[in-house]
């Protein structure tokens, strides 16, 4: 891999790097969330890293490193959209929770106001 190429993968993978723990210090992005994220940009970083592996791992499917990269990025993406598919379901049954509790709560509240 050029050295041209290295340097703006480290640049940006050390840029996603100090993003998403600025986003994390100033609260505006969660912890759990950030998790992910942070394994992601060491990834890249990984992958630049160890790229005569990737060569090597990509030459056992008959495959090019770019395909692979591109193949395991999309993976990445799929299981990002299942965790947040995931966390969508948990906060609407969450909700629907609530919503039943509260709609119980203001009939407590309004057959006791009644018997008064």
């Amino acid at each position: 891999m050029p050295l041209v190429q290295k340097l703006f993968f480290y640049i940006v993978a050390m840029f996603l790097l100090m993003l998403i723990l600025n986003l994390v210090r100033k609260r505006k992005l969660r912890e759990n969330y950030s998790l992910l994220w942070i394994f992601i940009s060491l990834v890249l970083i990984l992958i630049v890293l160890l790229y005569p592996w990737l060569v090597k791992f990509s030459n056992l499917f008959l495959a090019n490193p770019t395909s692979m990269i591109m193949f395991c990025g999309m993976v990445a993406l799929l299981l990002l959209i299942l965790q947040l598919c995931l966390m969508n379901s948990v906060q609407a049954t969450q909700i629907k929770n609530l919503v039943q509790k509260i709609t119980l709560l203001e009939e407590k509240v309004k057959n006791v106001s009644k018997k008064k």
